[in-house]
């Protein structure tokens, strides 16, 4: 096979040893090769810019940026690149807003060998690949309504402990105003009270844990 035939690809996570086992199962296959590598975000992109690969196979949660600002930039500078995500998760509002951002793949990191190189060449030929699992909650996502700005902020405050009192002082709104957003939270969520808002949330990934919980 010829060199300009194989699809090139660059991979970017922060941690050695993923990167060294996506190598060789890349490198492993006649036709893709491993052209460059990465550790987080801005330099995933600085990578891409300048080794411009057919193939940007990323770690969803890597120091620097979100994932959804990271695809983004990369495909505003190289919009022939198909952009592939991996992920140890699969919260519906992260993969909704990677797609979103124009990624075009999205596995989870206990993928095969076989699912990772038929999702390259899939993205390779224009196409798009979701794992089974992502692809049924990026359904179920894009079926629900949803938050608005103010609503995740409340609920990011909520999760962190804070009562209704203490969220409409810090944002300076009343008590009851910060009530009414949580009945709305409630109904767009489709939950019926305070605790299940939270679960929910955390688990679509709309709000995250404060890193001291």
């Amino acid at each position: 096979m010829q060199e300009k035939e194989v699809i090139r690809v660059v991979i970017a996570d922060d941690h050695t040893v993923v990167r060294e086992g996506l190598r060789a199962i890349i490198d492993n296959d006649p036709t893709m090769k491993v052209i460059g590598e990465a550790r987080d975000w801005p330099d995933a992109i600085r990578t891409i810019t300048s080794r411009d690969p057919e193939i940007a196979l990323l770690d969803v949660r890597m120091p620097g940026m979100n994932a959804a600002e990271g695809v983004s930039a990369i495909r505003q500078r190289c919009a022939r690149t198909g952009v592939i995500l991996l992920s140890a998760f699969d919260r519906d509002e992260e993969i909704y807003e990677v797609v979103r951002a124009g990624a075009k793949g999205f596995l989870l990191k206990d993928c095969t060998r076989m699912e990772l190189r038929a999702c390259i060449r899939a993205v390779h030929q224009g196409e798009t690949f979701l794992a089974p699992v992502p692809a049924a909650k990026l359904a179920a996502r894009i079926q629900s309504p949803d938050l608005s700005g103010r609503q995740v902020q409340i609920l990011g405050l909520v999760v962190e402990g804070k009562t209704n009192k203490e969220v409409g002082a810090l944002l300076n709104i009343t008590e009851g105003t910060v009530k009414v957003h949580m009945s709305h939270i409630f109904e767009r969520l489709a939950v019926d009270g305070r605790m299940a808002a939270i679960t929910k949330a955390l688990q679509r990934g709309i709000v995250r844990l404060p890193k001291s919980a």
